[in-house]
This record gives C-alpha cells, structure tokens and sequence, in this order.
C-alpha cells in the first residue's frame, strides 16, 4: 500500500509542537512528508525546509497561492499554525475541497466555530479532523473500553487534570508565543488545554444536558493572561465532572490525569506513568494494570514489546496511523476508525469553553 502524502501548513522549526507533527507522520510510514508552507516569512520556510530535510523548490506568499500550486501534490493537509489563524485558514481549505486536519482548537471563538459548523454543513464531503492525541495512548484506550464494558459499574464522578509549569518559570525560560500573550473570548489556557480535556470527557461518557460554573485566576504570568481554572459540569444525568487546567504550577511538566470513579470501582491514569494504569475495587484493592495485559487489537500496533516505555510521541504516531486509516476509508466511502473524532466535537468543544468562560465571568451557572 503506498503512503499517503501530507502536505503541511504552519509547524516550522520554531514551532512548539511542529518536530512532534513530522516525527509522528512520518513514525510508521504510513505518510510521506509533500509541499509545505511552514512560515509565511521565507527565511523561516527555507531553514524550516533544511531542519526536516526537506527540499525547498518555492516559497509563497499566501495560502492561497500555496494551494493554487501544490493542491495536487498531496493527499491531505496538516494545518499547524498559530490558533488565532486557524478558523479562517480552515475555512479556505474546506472552500478549496481540501481534506485537512487541524491542531486544536479549531477555532477561538463561537462566532468562528458557527462559521466553520456552516461551511461544513454546505460542504457535506469535506474531510476535517482534528488533533486528540492523548487518546491514542493505549492504556488509555484501554482504560476507556473498560470503563464503556462495566468495570467500574455506573459512573458517578471523573476529574481530568491538565497542569503545567511553564508560566511559573517564565522569568528563567521567557514568555511563550506573543499570540500567547492575550487572552481571546475564551481564555488561551482552555484553549490549549481545556479542548484536550473536553474530548477525554467525550470519550468516557455519552452526551447529556448539562450545567457548568468556572473559577479561573491569573498567578504567574506578567501579561494577565489566565493561567489556571477549574471548571465543575453539573450533568442531568448525575455524572460530576471537574476539569483542572495549568500553566502556573511547580512540580509538573504535563501532569495529565484521567481519574473515573463509579459505583464499583476508579481508574486512574498519568501520562508521566504512561505505561499502567490502577484499578481500585470495592475491598479497597487497587490492581495495577500493564500494557503487556492489555487487549491484542490495542498492542497488536506496538512497535515494541511491553516493558520498554512509550511515550507522547509515539501516541501521535498511533494518532498519525489511525488518521491515515480513516482517510483511506473516507475516499473509499466506508466507516472511517471509531477511535477518530471528527470536527462537530470539537466545534462543541470551543462552545462548552465559552459557557465555562461565561460562568466565570458573571459567577453563575451556564446551561450548556
């Protein structure tokens, strides 16, 4: 089967989270690198060019002209650019026919969210995705599909953590991004984090009317961004969730958490242990689960044996795999990878945030 070619939109050499895009795609040669427009600066495109080895033929000026030239050349996009550019370059790209997968969020803003939900709805075969990496983990799959067959029994509370340092040490490492130094409608920080979050809560229980109030502060930054929050969802069907979000705390790195409690038993899983998860009975014993345990459709993908740790990385490159197998189903016309979500999620997502950003700002609850 030969490899599909991935066109890329942004993610250079300075990019945060770019080496981590090319690195994945490439992982398990699913996906052959094409045309990229890394930087509309040439000078960032060409050295980003020669940082992945890549050849540099042309640099262009505008999206525009990127896709007048290169549409042909390869399969689907990568839109990697600052998420203040998202909405309006996606929306290009879903004017142009062009499959594409967008790193979170898809947008900043409702108003740019209901734009997108219109472009697609009058575009019907458009392929849009967007990025969920942490899910690809596969404990994390398996703690999920043993929460969905009853382990744990009727769940009644989950609490997804999302703490970091990076703000707390900006006077050693420097301020983030300048697009990161203002805060949009919605909060930058729920943006980053709090799109991520939303989704694992997507992936461990069904939709339900809900209600959600917010408490967010600004305590380690000197450009008065928020940079920590706690959001509570009141659920209608009686599920309590809590989400942690933070740049402003010592001590993690990207202390991800997923905890689900329910009637018979908890889960819990750490990315900094991303290899086990724990699972607490009702004798209070706690049993830790290994990835050499787990079902043989999640480790059948392994590029090595359990015992020998995997990582952020090689989650996206699982990410990248099932990418490529549900754009191969989407062109043939079939039922894409369940595992995959697509953009109405997280068009909710950037609408459950601007609830939560509301909450906050009048001290209320908002009916979602």
């Amino acid at each position: 089967m030969r490899p599909l070619t991935i066109g890329f939109i942004g993610g250079g050499e300075t990019s945060a989270v770019g080496k981590t895009h090319l690195a994945a795609a490439r992982m398990d040669g699913h996906w052959r690198v094409g045309p990229a427009m890394f930087s509309h600066l040439e000078e960032e495109n060409r050295a980003s060019h020669a940082f992945y080895g890549l050849e540099f033929s042309r640099h262009y000026a505008s999206l525009k002209e990127f896709l007048d030239a290169e549409r042909t050349k390869f399969d689907l996009v990568a839109l990697l650019t600052p998420s203040p550019d998202h909405a309006d370059q996606l929306l290009t790209l879903i004017e142009a026919g062009v499959p594409t997968l967008v790193e979170k969020p898809i947008a900043c803003t409702p108003a740019e969210a209901d734009r997108i939900e219109t472009a697609l709805a009058g575009s019907p075969q458009a392929y849009v995705r967007f990025v969920h990496n942490y899910s690809a983990y596969p404990m994390v799959r398996e703690l999920m599909l043993r929460r969905w067959e009853g382990a744990i029994g009727e769940v009644r509370d989950i609490r997804i953590s999302v703490p970091s340092d990076v703000f707390a040490r900006e006077a050693l490492i420097g301020p983030p991004q300048p697009w990161r130094q203002a805060d949009p409608e919605i909060p930058m920080l729920l943006l980053d984090l709090g799109t991520h979050a939303y989704h694992l809560e997507r992936c461990i229980l069904p939709p339900s009317p809900a209600r959600v109030a917010a408490r967010m502060r600004r305590t380690a930054n000197s450009f008065g961004v928020v940079d920590a929050a706690e959001i509570w969802v009141d659920r209608a069907d009686g599920v309590g969730v809590s989400y942690w979000l933070s740049k402003s705390h010592l001590g993690f790195k990207n202390g991800l958490t997923i905890e689900v409690y329910g009637k018979d038993g908890a889960l819990r899983w750490v990315q900094e242990d991303p290899d086990h998860f724990v699972v607490s009975d009702m004798q209070s014993a706690r049993k830790l689960v290994t990835r050499g345990e787990i079902r043989p459709d999640l480790a059948s993908g392994d590029r090595f044996k359990a015992g020998h740790p995997t990582g952020f990385v090689e989650a996206f490159g699982y990410f990248y795999r099932d990418l490529a197998e549900d754009f191969r189903a989407f062109q043939k016309g079939e039922d894409g990878v369940s595992w995959m979500s697509g953009p109405d999620e997280a068009i909710d997502g950037i609408r459950f945030l601007n609830a939560a950003s509301a909450a906050e700002r009048t001290s209320t609850w908002v009916s979602l």
